[in-house]
């Protein structure tokens, strides 16, 4: 890779990650509105920490896979044209919807979680961090949307998590969207969470197929690594 190749890769990185911070502080800022205060306790506690997993995450992709994180921020020809679809309902449901429903449950006085849920649901939420950015390291091909990476000489991943699950990704989105409604306390923000998660699981069973039609040596990974997203389940 030459030198302006490198600058180009680190320029659209760079790009990426502040589109990225931005897309969670409007997630914040759609919460603030929604709720119509500034002075609700679990409310900060929750973006505390989504902004410190998200930087982290951040990090951890740059150091490792730079080019990914530079992909990410790219729209693809080859995306599949039924992930545009999941895309379409995951990307506001996760970034915006559910905290707009969180902010509401806050101004409306809307039931609540007992503040035990705090605990279990930040618990969760670590597992969830350390398996994703775990799924990020060992796979340099994590990108955010469904093709086939034939640009990138894309090769099946069987190190790390791979080795329990097929799309560990996606069980780290999976615990994440239980662990929101804990820790906001929100009773109704668990409907949004249960949209996220049939999405990701219908958008993972097609990615699968896709992989098995398309991706040499995938077959033959999935004979071995029976479960998608539960292991020793499903």
């Amino acid at each position: 890779m030459t030198t302006n190749e490198k600058k180009e890769l680190k320029k659209q990185a760079a790009k990426y990650m502040v589109v990225v911070m931005m897309q969670r502080i409007l997630g914040l800022v759609c919460f603030l509105l929604a709720a119509g205060t500034l002075f609700d306790a679990r409310g900060w506690i929750y973006f505390s920490i989504y902004f410190i997993v998200s930087i982290i995450t951040l990090v951890v992709m740059s150091n490792n896979h730079a080019e990914t994180l530079s992909e990410r921020g790219k729209k693809h020809e080859n995306t599949k044209s039924w992930d545009k679809l999941f895309l379409g309902i995951y990307v506001p449901s996760a970034f915006y919807i559910i905290y707009i429903v969180a902010g509401l449950g806050v101004r409306f006085q809307w039931p609540i979680l007992s503040t035990t849920f705090i605990y279990i649901g930040t618990f969760l939420y670590v597992i969830s961090t350390m398996l994703g950015v775990w799924s990020i390291i060992e796979n340099k091909h994590f990108e955010s949307t469904s093709r086939i990476q034939d640009d990138r000489n894309q090769t099946v991943i069987t190190t790390g998590p791979y080795r329990l699950v097929r799309h560990p990704g996606y069980s780290s989105i999976i615990i994440w969207a239980i662990s929101v409604p804990m820790i906001l306390g929100s009773l109704y923000t668990g409907i949004v969470s249960a949209i996220i998660i049939v999405t990701i699981t219908i958008r993972t069973y097609f990615e699968d197929s896709m992989l098995k039609k398309e991706l040499s040596g995938y077959m033959e990974y999935a004979d071995k690594v029976k479960y998608r997203l539960i292991p020793f389940a499903w």
